[in-house]
Parts: structure tokens; sequence; C-alpha cells
């Protein structure tokens, strides 16, 4: 549960920095914020059993899960880019 908080900043530094840089679309901006979101939603997992709780399904599956997609569309996006020319000086 308290796991979820360090992976939403991960997840949000990540999306804020290449989307001001300019690396990333608004699309792709926008798909970050919610996948924060949705992993913040891990942190709120308060109920003693079931789906909901801390080290129910949601913590220990979807939450981790939401963060490995993140990083392999915006690894996969990164890396089909095509490389920057550089003009002399």
């Amino acid at each position: 549960m308290l796991t979820s908080f360090p992976r939403a900043m991960l997840i949000m530094a990540g999306t804020f920095g290449l989307w001001r840089a300019g690396l990333i679309s608004n699309a792709l901006f926008a798909a970050g914020v919610a996948a924060v979101v949705l992993v913040l939603l891990g942190g709120t997992t308060w109920l003693s059993g079931g789906f909901w709780a801390p080290y129910g399904a949601y913590s220990r599956f979807v939450s981790p899960i939401i963060g490995l997609v993140w990083v392999l569309v915006v690894s996969r996006v990164l890396l089909t880019r095509s490389p920057a020319t550089r003009t002399g000086w």
C-alpha cells in the first residue's frame, strides 16, 4: 500500500518531464496523469479483506501492472523517435 505513492511519483516525474521537454504528446501526457491517479488509488486500500484490501489484488497486481505498462509505453515511444539532428556550431 505504501509503495503506491513512490510508484505514482515515479510515473508523474517522467510524465511531466517528458511532456515539458516535448518528447511525448498531449494524449500520452493525459494517459500518464490517468496512470498516476490509478496508482495513487492503491494507497487508499483500507478494507480488511478482498480486492481493495492493503494486500488485495489491486495493490498487489493492478497498481504494479499499471506502472509497468507506463514504463513500457514510454520506452517504446522514446525508442521509436527519430534522433534529433544536430546542426554545426
